[in-house]
């Protein structure tokens, strides 16, 4: 009697465990796949024929043989993606136990593509807070899907400590806001007026850094105060004022986003006469700030 009510136990105890697991959200068990150095327990979270044939005209039509071709050769690069983060656990010591995720930001980076959707998971380690776990989901279902680590160089590497994934997918979220056109062309008109009343100090404050220190160039915004950085902003003043020159009026077009080694650029184009003047901005300190500026010339 007793061997039946351990045997029990231990099916409970494993029934249970099963449930806890199949209880977890995709970046817990992601985490969890990490520490145990198991990658089956990702197996729930991987596309397979089912999410293919429920996205519909989404995806190109296929043979269940083809279909099943693509999703081998997808989860494929998943594998050696996840083999990679692994390594980098390994190699950098990292106690995956330690890690506790504090935020999660999904948004839409893919212009055509309309199944995938960007996942940035910001989390706390040891005391300092880090954003370099990025993936590519699919949600439409009720269900995270893994679709790509697209990042496995930096992934938990906690080498950028000004979480700039999360600050990127956050000024994506705001560019889908209605009103967040308005507000970029108010700064952009007020940076206008700064320049042609040759406020220095005002306009400089809105500037990024572009000099030769490499810890500081494209991630902080110019110190006014320092010689030459003040410097860098009387050049910058005078090259919108070049490109603002004979633009007594002009219009906004629409926002144009790009990522570049820089960042996240969100620009936006004024239409003037037979010339277009775009103002490219950089998100610093949870700010946007004047990165960059040049003109295109309308050819009739």
């Amino acid at each position: 009697m007793r061997r039946i009510i351990v045997f029990l136990c231990l099916v409970y105890s494993v029934a249970a465990c099963n449930n806890k697991d199949k209880s977890l959200s995709f970046e817990q068990a992601f985490l969890k796949s990490l520490q145990k150095n198991n990658y089956d327990l990702l197996k729930d979270y991987l596309p397979d024929m089912a999410f293919y044939k429920s996205l519909g005209d989404k995806m190109e039509k296929r043979t269940d043989e083809e279909i099943k071709q693509y999703l081998d050769e997808k989860n494929e690069k998943i594998k050696v993606a996840w083999d990679n983060t692994l390594f980098n656990v390994i190699k950098r010591k990292i106690d995956i136990s330690k890690i506790k995720i504090k935020e999660v930001v999904y948004y839409y980076p893919f212009k055509k593509n309309k199944i995938s959707e960007a996942m940035v998971i910001s989390y706390e380690y040891e005391n300092r807070t880090w954003d370099d776990l990025d993936f590519i989901v699919n949600r439409n279902n009720g269900k995270t899907v893994l679709l790509g680590i697209p990042n496995i160089i930096t992934t938990l590497s906690m080498s950028d400590p000004e979480l700039r994934s999360t600050n990127e997918a956050k000024t994506f979220l705001e560019i889908e806001n209605p009103d967040f056109k308005a507000k970029l062309q108010k700064l952009t008109d007020s940076l206008v007026l700064l320049v042609r009343g040759k406020k220095l100090n005002e306009f400089g404050g809105h500037l990024v850094y572009r000099g030769n220190d490499i810890k500081r160039k494209w991630r902080s915004p110019i110190n006014i105060s320092d010689s030459s950085d003040r410097m860098e902003a009387e050049k910058f003043m005078q090259r919108v004022s070049t490109d603002m020159d004979g633009c007594t009026s002009y219009s906004a077009g629409e926002i144009d986003t790009q990522k570049e080694i820089e960042g996240q650029w969100v620009a936006l184009p004024l239409n003037c006469g037979t010339k277009t003047i775009i103002f490219a901005y950089l998100k610093i300190n949870n700010q946007l700030m004047l990165g960059d500026i040049k003109v295109d010339v309308n050819v009739k």
